[in-house]
């Protein structure tokens, strides 16, 4: 039940992997400054998926969409650029990406150069007006030492085109802890991709988010809503592999003539699994890519766990055929390429699983990964070589 506000009071409470709850006296604005008709309490769609932009409809729950910040570390990690008479404050955390300082004062904000902002690059009255406009608070100013201070604006949200909620004037957010560095001024993301929710961090350009389109383009919407097919193919997927594993080794049908050719009947089944594998993380990674976060989760979570069941029940004994006597035996192909795809595998599947923790809510805070986007591309790409060295380990072993 939503507790009441005192009167004359403007709030956005942001539900958990939900839309935007506003409540209060404020305007809600289009990009031409239109207003839009909003009375009392209204939702506005976060996940970027609602038919009725920019009220929710609902689909976030079809879609699965997830609400958590994964950005990790301080959402105030603010850099200062001094000059003369201002210095300028950017804290990149929380850039929409408007354009508002690069479009109206290259010579001080300049694209493509570094240091890229120069306070000295024009008159300080004109730098401190700029930065005022700036509408996500990304930017700031202090003048002599001392930091700028501001009226107090008429409440306003404004769905900027293809961009965030641009909020102005004193409107709470209520946002599990999450403060905007400046409570009169801050940026809302509403493409549902941002990862550093809920405030806008500029994914919207990068994954082209359309406001005039319902669901987006690359928004993967399986039968029966995404978290429920991917519990059941998920689980049907994983059950049914560890049941044919399990099969096949009670039938001592483990060496038996296999579907791919010269390989026995389980070699022929890991291979074919480890290349579908692969297949659905890249596909995964397109997801996210797209700004299908809720997908991407679900499906890398998926297949990370496939592959853990692979490693346990078969990738494991299949070791059996790569043991030596002496070091000096790690230089023939058919012994080495095993234990390199193993090593490599152990890495691989350690930080799958780590992923897929941190991206679950299962991890401690204290232990989440910095680089997350770094870490998830060095995952895939150790996956894939994974795979290339198990066709090798299937050339050597049956082919040649």
């Amino acid at each position: 039940m939503t507790e009441s506000i005192p009167p004359g009071t403007a709030i956005i409470e942001v539900r958990k992997n939900g839309p935007y709850l506003v409540r209060g006296p404020l305007r809600l604005c289009d990009a031409r400054g239109g207003e839009v008709p909003a009375r009392g309490t209204f939702a506005l769609c976060r996940c970027g998926n609602s038919s009725k932009k920019p009220f929710c409809d609902g689909t976030h729950k079809k879609i699965g969409f997830d609400g958590v910040r994964h950005t990790v570390g301080p959402t105030n990690a603010v850099e200062a650029y001094r000059g003369r008479r201002v210095t300028i404050h950017d804290n990149r955390a929380i850039c929409a990406h408007s354009g508002v300082c690069t479009d109206n004062l290259s010579a001080v904000f300049r694209l493509g150069r570094e240091p890229w902002i120069d306070a000295n690059g024009a008159d300080p009255e004109a730098v401190m007006a700029l930065v005022q406009r700036c509408p996500s608070g990304a930017l700031s100013y202090s003048s002599d030492g001392a930091p700028a201070t501001r009226g107090r604006n008429e409440c306003l949200i404004t769905a900027s085109k293809n961009g965030p909620y641009n909020v102005s004037g004193p409107i709470e957010l209520r946002s599990d802890g999450a403060k905007p560095p400046f409570p009169d001024r801050y940026a809302l993301c509403r493409c549902g991709a941002s990862k550093n929710k809920p405030f806008c961090d500029g994914t919207h350009w990068a994954i082209g988010f359309d406001e005039s389109r319902g669901k987006q383009a690359g928004v993967f919407v399986p039968p029966g809503g995404v978290r429920k097919f991917s519990l059941i193919f998920g689980g049907l997927l994983i059950a049914g592999t560890g049941a044919a594993v399990v099969a096949i080794e009670a039938a001592d049908k483990w060496s038996a003539s296999g579907f791919l050719g010269p390989g026995g009947l389980m070699p022929d089944l890991n291979l074919a699994l480890e290349l579908l594998l692969v297949t659905g993380l890249t596909f995964g990674g397109w997801l996210a890519r797209r700004g299908n976060i809720a997908a991407h989760r679900y499906n890398q979570t998926v297949w990370v766990l496939l592959n853990t069941v692979l490693v346990a029940l078969i990738m494991t004994r299949s070791m059996e055929n790569a043991t030596f006597d002496t070091v000096s035996d790690l230089a023939q192909p058919p012994i080495l390429v095993p234990w390199v795809h193993a090593l490599l595998g152990g890495a691989t599947v350690a930080a799958g699983l780590w992923l897929v923790l941190q991206m679950n809510g299962f991890l401690p805070k204290p232990l989440h990964v910095r680089g997350w986007k770094t870490l998830m591309r060095a995952t895939l790409a150790g996956y894939w070589a994974v795979a290339a060295l198990g066709l090798a380990i299937y050339f050597l072993w049956f082919v040649r």
